[in-house]
């Protein structure tokens, strides 16, 4: 498995990882009628649940687009935002630091690309999961 195969799947794996706790924390709860809480608690858990709901979809948007030859900055951004969260998130982010601005041929697949210049071979990690099987 290539290295932005690996970037992929752990992009989704934290997607969904992130999906499922504030599902287990915010509204789980609720959905078992454990207490009633206060307002400020339901605005708080709001804004926590939209902000891991957030870094869910933009590590599952970033999963797609790193497939596609784009979507690096999109990884950074979410590879410095993880930096903090130590140790499983500061090595996924210094691991998806390196393979998208360190590794050559994952450099390659993501360069910009200039409309009239031919477009480069795609290399086996690149394509889609359909063509696979």
């Amino acid at each position: 498995m290539g290295h932005l195969a690996m970037i992929r799947v752990l992009d989704t794996l934290f997607g969904l990882g992130m999906g499922a706790l504030a599902f287990h924390h915010w509204s789980l709860p609720s959905l078992h009628g454990v207490a009633e809480a206060s307002p400020w608690l339901a605005v708080m858990g709001s804004m926590v649940l939209l902000i891991l709901g957030g870094l869910g979809v933009a590590c599952l948007v970033a999963a797609a687009w790193l497939g596609r030859g784009r979507g690096r900055v999109l990884q950074t951004a979410l590879a410095c935002a993880l930096l903090l969260t130590f140790p499983i998130g500061t090595i996924f982010a210094v691991y998806a630091l390196w393979v998208c601005w360190a590794n050559p041929l994952v450099r390659a697949h993501l360069a910009p690309r200039d409309s009239a210049a031919p477009r480069p071979r795609r290399f086996a990690f690149a394509k889609p999961v359909a063509a696979l099987a």
